[in-house]
This record gives structure tokens, sequence and C-alpha cells, in this order.
């Protein structure tokens, strides 16, 4: 390698030439340059946030797996309970795990165990309030990065955004 091409190796790249080499590069290997495009900077993107969403959990004190909980209380319908049997299935954590990460929530007030009132055999997990409370804080400082991001948007180009990338996600339905 010459020195030249050395340096530009060692030499930090904006974001926007890393993508474009990125692309370049799966172009040459025989990708599709509007599909690499596309799939390169939403990988991109979802890269960058979830970097910031386990710096902010850090923060709060809760690792990402635990979030993951919560945040799945949260969205139960009615904030019904779930079983950590659902929980694990949800998370993608194996139950043996799910077991554990439990056990650190109940510690710190952030769920509750109760006994399923017409199953005698099974435990039923709530968010608490200091559960959902620290939801409510992630969201908040979630949503104000997200706004940061999409900042250059118009209201009508993330609506477009938004609209094309369900599109996309639905479509995933059939593959």
């Amino acid at each position: 390698m010459t020195n030249e091409a050395t340096e530009a190796v060692l030499r930090p790249q904006s974001d926007a030439a890393e993508l474009r080499q990125a692309v370049a590069t799966f172009v040459e290997a025989g990708a599709d340059e509007s599909v690499q495009r596309v799939t390169t900077a939403v990988h991109r993107l979802s890269r960058r946030l979830n970097q910031w969403y386990d710096r902010q959990l850090v923060d709060l004190d809760i690792s990402t797996n635990e979030y993951l909980v919560i945040s799945e209380l949260a969205r139960s319908p009615g904030h019904a309970p779930l079983t950590p049997s659902q929980l694990a299935a949800a998370t993608n954590i194996a139950p043996s795990s799910m077991t554990h990460r439990l056990d650190r929530l109940v510690e710190r007030g952030l769920i509750t165990r109760e006994q399923d009132p017409d199953n005698r055999t099974r435990v039923l997990i709530r968010l608490s309030d200091a559960g959902y409370a620290l939801f409510v804080e992630v969201i908040r400082q979630s949503d104000t990065l997200e706004q940061d991001v999409l900042g250059g948007l118009t209201d009508d180009e993330i609506e477009t955004m938004a609209s094309l990338l369900e599109k996309v996600i639905a479509g995933l339905e059939d593959i």
C-alpha cells in the first residue's frame, strides 16, 4: 500500500463519506446501488441510535436487556401483566437468563411478581410505578435525540419516510 493509500485508510471519514464508500464497495461486489444506499443508511442509522440508547441506559443505571423487559411490560395492552415465558419470548432472552433479570428488576422495585389467581403455578410480572417512571424518562430522552436526528427534514418528509419504512417492514412478513 502506498503512503497516500495508508493515510486515506487511517484518516477518519465523515459519516456521509463513509456511507458512500461502503455503498461503492457493495456495488463493486455486485449489489444494486439504490438498494444498498437505503439498506446501508438504515443499518448505520440503527447502529448509531442503538449506541446512543445503550449509553443513555447506562446513565440511567439499567442494562439494555433489563430495559427490554420494562418496555415490553409498558407496551402490554392495558399494562396487563405478562409471564416470564412471554417476556423471554418477546425479548429473545433465554428463560434461564430471564429469571435472573427479573430478580434484579424486583430488587430495584421496577417490577413486581405475583401469583396468577387463575393458575397458582404461574407467576405474573407487572410493571411498578417506578418502572413505568423509568420507561417514561427513557422515552422522553430518546424523543429529544430522535427529533434532533430528524431535524433536517420537513414534517412531510418525515411522514413520507415513516410511510415508506412501514411499507418495507410490512413486506418483510412475505419474505
